[in-house]
């Protein structure tokens, strides 16, 4: 009896619990985020690691039960998809167009985590013409996701890396919170001790640092060891060529500025059947593909099943052998040469997001402090984004560094290669299209030797312009520009000599003089598809071409107007107009167009658009933000000049005021559309 009377106490003490739950979080509004989906989901799932979400959202709610403004919302994670695919398309770019296209402007996050290799890719000195056509935005970073600099000062990010934190940082604007750091390793299992297997890894592993990967495979065929690795995600694929470069090549503009040209001068020819042969090494029945389209949960699954030495994967990936790597079971190192791709994560806030952008930035703020990183790392093995060169007199990374021992001593040796700067140049095209294409090619090439010629190629379009060594045709091109300039010039002078002589005197020389000195500077800003390339160029290439089409064309409405008005003076006008008032006129109009196009040039952000692509030639057109809207209000201002102009005339004849009216406004719907 007593036994029943406790259990329907403990019930209603339980129910009651239950109520007062479910009455505290009823009201509070849900902040979506999306996190990339794992690439070994399968085993996230065995694993339940999805409870991380859970115990997130809990640490949440307690960080904010006393703060008044984050205490009415809480956290709702979601893995946003990545899959792998295996048919020749871009995962990176399938992926890059349902969240521009889909996800963010349908709200399905609110906050997301995006890596270096999708934030700002778009952004460069030559930037992509792809990215408008697959993504409808021409910037999406700087479009979809709010500026949180107007919440948040570079001092609240004072306890990231500095590197890391420059990464989410466009012009003095924060769009992205450095969340998470990563950086390539290679697990192995901890054999007997003084067994053939331990000291044939342990010889591995004591020359990581001297070995390069042929090496390392080299040592590991005499060894009798196997090895694979996985290719099939695009920024594997990509980590892999540059740290097998890196091994023979360094990839540093400090060193060689040309550095990028290894992959398409002659050392290209030697370097990609290197490449290409260790790939084929290293792949099940020499066949190249098998190693092209193995994903990382399959290269685990080989590693469980002992069919590969080392498992090649990410630092965070350590959860999944967390409790081996506490037994030291399975220890790790870093790959050949100790050279590490890194990855850097970060926290955007959508633009389309009905939240509050000012809370939004005060909840990404507390997932990225030092506290929540501590938390993530405990929980999941997330490697925090701490200036670890603070270690010595930071507590909050010395408490991470002793229950980490592992990996911050592979952070404190590993030379770190980071992607986006080795894939960064002023002539380069965007990151985008690198992303997109080049592993794609890579992969292409180890399993068809026959590509050589397509990704050397691709690697000259996207370092190279078609203009950039035109040869022959370059030299034939200026010397046909300057003797056309130095006729123009001779016209210019003998038009002034004689400008009194009636035949000459009748077409106005003045005029005549300005149009052939416009013709001029159309010649000379041909200079613009040449290099060097910079931003300053773009800048005063606009003003010449301001000046140059205003001085061939305004020059002649002028002259076409002079003749209109002595034709017209016999019948309507009574007074004259002559040269000088017409040349005042004509200087206005165009000191007015300049100075509308230096206001743009003050005002906007310049960069190259480039015509091509990887795939094909590039040629670089300089661009502005906002540019289509300035052509029109500039268009608008000329067409409402000329037809003022003709207004004067025709105002004395009604019948013409309407059609007149009509007439313009249809022009100026035109530009407009």
């Amino acid at each position: 009896m007593k036994l029943r009377k406790f259990s329907n106490l403990f019930l209603r003490m339980v129910f009651i619990f239950y109520l007062f739950v479910t009455a505290y979080t009823a009201n509070k509004q849900r902040i979506k985020i999306g996190v990339k989906e794992s690439d070994m989901s399968t085993i996230v799932k065995q694993m339940n690691l999805d409870e991380y979400k859970n115990y997130l959202n809990n640490y949440f709610i307690e960080r904010t039960k006393d703060n008044e403004e984050l205490n009415k919302y809480e956290l709702d994670l979601y893995d946003y998809p990545y899959p792998i695919d295996r048919t020749g398309r871009s995962t990176a770019l399938t992926f890059m167009i349902n969240l521009c296209r889909k996800h963010l402007p349908n709200r399905d996050y609110d906050l997301l985590v995006l890596d270096d290799r999708i934030l700002f890719n778009e952004i460069a000195l030559m930037e992509s013409e792809w990215v408008l056509q697959h993504n409808h935005y021409k910037h999406p970073s700087l479009e979809l996701f709010h500026d949180l600099s107007k919440y948040i000062s570079k001092k609240d990010l004072e306890i990231h890396d500095p590197k890391i934190v420059s990464g989410g940082i466009f012009e003095d604007n924060i769009i992205g919170i450095p969340y998470e750091f990563d950086f390539d390793v290679m697990y192995y299992r901890n054999r007997e001790v003084n067994s053939k297997a331990y000291n044939d890894t342990q010889l591995l592993v004591d020359h990581m640092e001297n070995n390069t990967w042929d090496e390392l495979l080299n040592q590991m065929s005499i060894n009798s060891q196997p090895l694979n690795i996985s290719l099939a995600d695009d920024s594997s694929t990509l980590n892999f060529v540059i740290e097998y470069t890196s091994n023979y090549y360094n990839l540093s503009s400090e060193y060689d500025p040309n550095y990028i040209k290894l992959f398409y001068n002659d050392t290209a020819y030697e370097y990609y059947p290197k490449i290409r042969n260790f790939v084929v090494s290293i792949s099940k029945n020499s066949d190249p593909k098998n190693t092209a389209l193995t994903s990382r949960e399959e290269l685990f699954e080989n590693f469980v099943d002992n069919t590969t030495t080392f498992f090649k994967a990410r630092a965070s990936h350590s959860i999944f052998f967390k409790d081996e790597m506490l037994n030291s079971d399975i220890l790790l190192t870093l790959p050949p040469k100790y050279q590490s791709a890194t990855t850097h994560s970060y926290l955007v806030a959508n633009k389309f997001s009905k939240i509050d952008p000012e809370i939004l930035a005060k909840v990404a703020l507390l997932l990225t402090d030092k506290d929540t990183q501590l938390f993530r790392a405990e929980k999941i093995c997330s490697i925090p984004t701490f200036d670890f060169t603070k270690k010595d007199s930071d507590p909050v990374i010395q408490t991470y560094c002793s229950n980490n021992p592992v990996i911050c001593n592979a952070i404190d040796k590993m030379k770190k290669l980071y992607i986006r700067d080795i894939f960064k140049s002023d002539y380069m095209t965007a990151f985008y299209e690198i992303i997109c294409f080049m592993p794609i090619k890579f992969k292409n090439y180890f399993i068809d030797p026959t590509d050589l010629e397509l990704i050397r190629k691709s690697f000259i379009n996207m370092n190279e312009f078609i203009t950039s060594d035109l040869g022959v045709f370059g030299i034939l091109s200026l010397i046909i520009i300057s003797l056309t300039i130095i006729i123009f010039i001779y016209i210019n002078i003998m038009t002034y000599k004689f400008k009194e002589h009636p035949y000459i005197k009748v077409i106005s020389p003045i005029f005549c003089n300005l149009i052939v000195l416009g013709c001029i500077i159309n010649l000379i800003k041909i200079i613009k598809y040449f290099p060097p390339f910079s931003i300053g160029k773009i800048k005063v290439i606009l003003i010449l071409e301001t000046i140059g089409t205003n001085l061939i064309y305004i020059p002649m409405f002028a002259v076409a107007y002079r003749i209109f008005r002595i034709y017209k003076t016999k019948t309507l006008m009574s007074f004259a107009l002559n040269n000088k008032h017409l040349l005042i006129g004509v200087l206005v109009i165009i000191n007015i167009a300049v100075i509308y196009r230096v206001i743009i040039v003050f005002t906007e952000r310049f960069y190259y658009l480039s015509v091509g692509s990887v795939n094909i030639s590039r040629i670089p057109v300089g661009n502005y933000t906002n540019i289509n809207t300035y052509n029109n209000y500039y268009q608008i201002y000329f067409t409402t000049i000329v037809s003022m102009t003709f207004l004067k005339y025709y105002i004395y004849n009604t019948k013409y005021i309407l059609l007149l009216i009509y007439i313009y406004l249809f022009i100026y719907l035109f530009i407009l559309i």
